[in-house]
């Protein structure tokens, strides 16, 4: 299997209806690429988890924030948002799919489910589970930017 590239964006949300601002605090979008196989995942992170979060939350604003994260980030790669597999991790830990039902509604948010019964529903245990050593290495990126370790440039 190719190594994913892993690329993060910072996007603020003043509110669920206005588009968002790049390289502003209240989202953390992180995707993990596999161009060669024409796969992606998008993790949302409201950035509340670390004490930063003027913007309105992933839960609140996912319909103007997965297009926009995906088109920055994934869009490039030729890979459709509806081939995308979204995730959010909100403020308290809880990993949520976020889908659309094809129900003209937007998108959804469900409990991230593990495939092993073992394995608690909505745990990084599941997002792990899910998603192998892409999402892994989505963790640790979303993670070090969260605690202000990554010195590299958004992108």
């Amino acid at each position: 299997m190719s190594q994913a590239l892993i690329r993060h964006l910072r996007l603020f949300c003043a509110s669920p209806n206005v588009p968002p601002v790049r390289q502003q605090d209240g989202v953390l979008a992180v995707a993990g690429v596999l161009e060669r196989a024409g796969r992606a995942r998008l993790l949302l992170v409201d950035m509340e988890r670390w004490g930063r979060n003027p913007g309105a939350s992933v839960t609140n604003a996912v319909d103007q924030l997965a297009p926009a994260a995906h088109r920055y980030l994934i869009g490039g790669f030729g890979i459709a948002l509806a081939d995308t597999q979204i995730v959010e991790l909100d403020g308290s830990g809880a990993f949520d799919l976020v889908c659309g039902l094809g129900d003209g509604c937007g998108l959804s948010h469900r409990p991230l489910c593990g495939a092993d019964r073992g394995v608690r529903h909505r745990s990084r245990e599941a997002f792990i589970a899910a998603t192998g050593a892409m999402g892994h290495a989505m963790l640790q990126r979303a993670e070090a930017v969260g605690k202000g370790e990554w010195a590299g440039v958004e992108g």
